[in-house]
Formats: structure tokens, sequence, C-alpha cells
């Protein structure tokens, strides 16, 4: 008999060592819709959410189930909180929609076709840089830099600036991981100071305007005001950090999956054309983003279970996207599934309000650095393991050493 995964702490940080604990979290499905968890490593207990119907009904209802505490299980510090509470993601209605009206233009497809030729500079570039090295560090060689480059040529960001901001990236979203951050407490101070450094390049901006997302940002106005410089700089925050994770964990993912799967890489070289189903395919197979937490603003009935005002309710996306009863075979890495039933499926982006506003632009991302990849690079294996995170929050890998030959 197969001993049962542990279930009762899900979302304790060492059982995430070797990232997402899939099998507890089929367990836990299988078992339960909604689910009371104790926690000992943040303030209090929560409740697990883990069937698609019922994470929409939450997502959905932000007036019930509402972001103003935040994504994460931990609770924010007062005063950071209340800095936060300026971004998009811990937005609920009607003050959301004007912000996000700030910047859904910038991901319009005619705006990211508009960005192809930018973006196939970069990607070449990045190619070009470790093509004659027959190895790499995968992750910061090149998952890293395609994210990074368009946001930083949206946000008018100087190159020069990378040095600092993807340490501070690292630093608020992997704060669990002491290769990032010395503590929970360390990354909020990383997420102050990043806004603070924010709120300085709005300053110049202001001075200098260019031809780019924060001088439009900074010349808009939200209810017959503009936004101040530490509004901005909340807003670039979250725009530099949902703009870039999404990117480097899936496409390492991608890589990693499709070594292990070498029916499915020879499968993808011979047919191009199935890039972007394995697209789809990692983002469901391997969704970055473990849960994303909600907080009950009243007292409700979900699934038949009472939730007292004030409590946590998280969303596990990751359980929806290996749910027997969406996909066929869910544990298989499989490119040739239909990429729209997959889309339509899958919970990798989030749902309602609160919905991803650059996933179009991941997809992107991924497809154009998949395409030269594979036309580029022959022969890929892991040199060692890869390394994770240490996070419950988002799954990926901090290190995958890759080696390869050039090809043509």
């Amino acid at each position: 008999m197969t001993a049962r995964p542990f279930t009762s702490r899900l979302l304790h940080l060492d059982n995430f060592v070797q990232g997402t604990p899939r099998e507890a979290i089929e367990t836990l499905r299988r078992d339960h819709r909604v689910v009371w968890q104790e926690d000992d490593y943040a303030a209090g207990g929560h409740w697990l959410v883990l069937h698609k119907a019922d994470i929409d009904a939450v997502l959905r209802d932000p007036a019930t189930f509402s972001s103003s505490f935040g994504p994460l299980l931990e609770d924010f510090p007062e005063e950071l909180l209340a800095l936060q509470r300026q971004a998009m993601t811990f937005l609920d209605p009607p003050e959301h929609r004007s912000r996000r009206a700030l910047v859904d233009y910038a991901f319009r497809p005619a705006a990211l076709e508009a960005r192809r030729d930018m973006m196939q500079a970069k990607v070449s570039a990045i190619i070009d840089n470790i093509i004659d090295r027959g190895s790499c560090e995968f992750v910061s060689d090149v998952a890293m830099h395609l994210p990074v480059h368009v946001m930083f040529t949206l946000l008018g960001v100087p190159d020069d600036d990378y040095a600092y901001l993807v340490p501070a990236i690292n630093a608020v979203t992997l704060a669990n991981d002491p290769d990032y951050a010395g503590s929970r407490e360390e990354g909020w101070a990383a997420s102050a100071q990043m806004v603070a450094w924010a709120a300085a390049f709005a300053g110049k901006r202001r001075e200098q305007p260019g031809n780019d997302m924060t001088s439009e940002l900074l010349a808009a106005e939200i209810d017959g005001r503009k936004l101040n410089d530490q509004e901005y700089g909340v807003i670039f925050q979250g725009l530099m950090i949902g703009g870039t994770e999404t990117t480097r964990n899936t496409l390492s993912w991608l890589i990693h999956e499709l070594i292990r799967h070498p029916q499915q890489l020879a499968l993808l070289r011979s047919n191009p054309a199935l890039i972007p189903s394995a697209v789809e395919e990692i983002l469901r197979y391997r969704n970055t983003v473990v849960y994303t937490r909600r907080t009950a603003m009243r007292d409700v009935e979900l699934a038949g279970q009472r939730i007292a005002r004030g409590s946590k309710v998280v969303c596990l996306l990751a359980s929806v996207n290996r749910d027997p009863a969406l996909f066929d075979n869910p544990d298989r890495f499989d490119i040739t599934r239909d990429p729209a039933q997959t889309r339509r499926a899958m919970r990798t982006f989030g749902f309602g309000v609160h919905v991803c506003p650059g996933q179009h632009q991941a997809r992107l991302n991924l497809d154009m650095m998949t395409r030269e990849i594979l036309s580029r690079m022959g022969d890929l294996r892991l040199l060692e393991a890869p390394t994770h995170f240490r996070s419950n929050f988002m799954d990926g890998f901090k290190r995958m050493p890759l080696g390869f030959s050039k090809l043509g």
C-alpha cells in the first residue's frame, strides 16, 4: 500500500523543497472541496479551496473575498500594507478598474505585435551570448533576460539598473529562500525599498519624459488627478514582478520537461507549429504561481463550509491544473493537447477581475524564446539536477545548469 502524502499543513515550506507537492494536492482535492488547515509559520490558519468552480466563485466575488490584504498567506506589516494598497493586486473594484485601465493598453494584441522586432533582437542576443560556450546556467543566463528587457523597454528603465532590480525582485518574491533574503521581514523591507527606488525614478522621468509607459502613467489622470511618485512606484513594482516571474520560471520548466520527455522534444523540433500548444501545456503542467489568497469580508458559506469574516481563503491554482475532471491524464506532459481547451480550463493566470493583464505578453515571451532555443541549440541536457526555490508561492528553479551543442 502506498503511504498517503502528508496533507494536514500543505503550505508548510518544508513540503515544497522539491517544488509543488502534486500528490498531496491530489489527495486533498479528492477528499475535499474546501478544507481548514492550521499553519505554524504564518499567523493563524486558512481555508484551502481546491476545485475550479469554487475557486472561480471566490475570484469573481471581490466584494465578499477581498484582495485588500494581499495575495500571500503571510500578513503584510501594517505600514507596508498601506503602501501596497495602492497597487492593482491589492485593490478591489471600483478602484481596481481605474488603475488597471492605465496598463491594459500595453498588453493588447497590436501593442504586442509592435514590439515583436525589439523582442526578436533581444532573443537572438541572449542566445548569441551563450551559444559558443556549450553550457550555461539557464535561469540567470537565458530565462531571466527577455522578460526583464521587455519590461525595461516598456517602462524606460536603463539596462544599467538590471544589477539592482533583478536581485530586488528575487528578494521580494522569494523572501523565504535564504539565498535571496534572510527572512520574510527582509523581503518586506526589500519591497519598500523597491517602491522607493521606483518613486525616485518617477521623479527623474517627470523632469525628462520619454516615449515609454512610465511617462504615460505619470501624465495620466485618475478621477481628475495624476499619480504621485509613490503611487507610480507601487505600480512599477507590480509590473516588474508580474512581468518577469512567469516567463523566467515557466521557460525553465519547459526546457526541463522537454529534456525529461525526449519524445515530446523530438516532436516539437520536427513540428514547430506545436510551440503554442507546448507553451499552454507547460503553463498548465508546471504553473509557477501555486496559490492566491483572498480575505473574507463577511461571514459566508462556500462549498458547504461556514467561513468567518476575516478568514484567509487560499485558492490553490495548482489543484485546478492537474484536476482529472478537467484534463485527461492530467499528470502526463503532452504538448499535443488542444491549447484552446487547456487555456479555458487552467487557472495559471488567475480568474476574475485580477486575471493577469500580462498573460499574452508572457505567452509571446515563451513562444519566441522556445523557437530560438530549438532552432539554435541541440543536444539539450541537464548537467546537474536543478535547484528549486524555497517557496510555497512560486514554483521554479534558482539554478539549472544546461549543456547543449550549437546547431547550424
